[in-house]
């Protein structure tokens, strides 16, 4: 398994990987810590979804909702986290080097950090934020 960030041609939506839209990606990794989580719970049975690559997103998007998880999967500018690298190789995808350029409202949205949080831990601690939902989705569920 490896985590890259690139480009897609065009949407796809697979079991082979994980697409994560970078708008949502501060930095790898969080991506990281949840593969980590992710891959636990799918090796101890503790899994939700049918699939490692929605179980993936699953986790980084700390939700049990798999219609508010896909809404973090990427179709063009993307974190892939590869499962299959036999298939991942028939698609065309571009890789480069990661380069944050996330949406801080949408971040903030999805995973409910408020203004005075952010305010209060800074926005460089932003990844921590990010990574204490997940840890917390973890735990607890959603």
């Amino acid at each position: 398994m490896r985590i890259c960030f690139g480009e897609l041609k065009e949407p796809i939506f697979s079991d082979f990987a994980s697409f994560i839209d970078s708008k949502f990606v501060v930095s790898l990794e969080n991506v990281e810590f949840a593969v980590k989580k992710a891959l636990n719970a799918w090796n101890s049975g503790k899994r939700i979804s049918k699939s490692l690559a929605m179980e993936i997103l699953l986790y980084y998007s700390a939700t049990r909702q798999i219609d508010i998880a896909r809404k973090l999967a990427g179709v063009k500018r993307v974190v892939a986290v590869v499962l299959d690298e036999k298939r991942f190789a028939e698609i065309e995808f571009k890789e480069e080097k990661f380069s944050p350029e996330y949406d801080t409202e949408l971040i903030k949205t999805h995973y409910q950090i408020s203004d005075e949080e952010l305010e209060i831990a800074g926005i460089e601690k932003l990844p921590l934020l990010i990574r204490e939902r997940i840890a917390l989705f973890s735990v607890f569920g959603d």
